[in-house]
């Protein structure tokens, strides 16, 4: 009865277990909204390059940003269970993983920098071929696209799914 008494208990919050080995100690990490006014909720402190945090689940997308700069360096969901994450000072290489929202949403941002890379490159070159290079970005551009609704569908029923519908699909 105990065990079952305490993962219920579990549900209702999430845990960040999370390792800054590039941060001083002493770094605060500000926890806050993603989308709106980006309110801080709590801060949260580095140390041995290493930090932790709970709180009630909400399901909402929430962000750390180091203290001394203004540009989230993470954004994660905060659904029930223990997210884990790698935080860097290099704007992009942050990573999250440990409940299936925040590993559906690593692999979601991870799709869309690599087609953020192809884009760009094809830019990079001296194409003689407008159209060419065209046609190339429009077929890259269908296929995030098409990438971006399968994660919305295969998430239709948690935070990262409402959250694709509400800030991405088209209405």
């Amino acid at each position: 009865m105990a065990a079952t008494l305490f993962v219920a208990c579990q549900s209702d919050t999430y845990s960040i277990k999370g390792e800054a080995p590039e941060f001083a100690d002493g770094t605060e990490l500000y926890l806050t909204q993603a989308v709106g006014e980006h309110h801080v909720i709590d801060t949260v402190v580095v140390r041995d390059g290493r930090f932790s945090y709970s709180a009630p689940a909400d399901e909402q997308l929430l962000c750390l940003v180091p203290s001394g700069t203004s540009k989230p360096a993470l954004y994660f969901f905060a659904c029930p269970g223990n997210v884990y994450v790698e935080l860097s000072p290099e704007e992009g290489q942050s990573r999250v993983s440990g409940t299936k929202v925040n590993n559906e949403w690593q692999a979601l941002n991870d799709t869309v920098a690599k087609y953020d890379h192809h884009l760009r490159s094809l830019f990079e070159t001296d194409s003689l071929s407008l159209r060419k290079t065209f046609a190339e970005t429009e077929q890259l551009y269908t296929t995030l696209t098409r990438r971006i609704n399968e994660a919305a569908l295969r998430n239709k029923d948690n935070a990262l799914g409402r959250f694709i519908d509400s800030h991405y699909l088209p209405k």
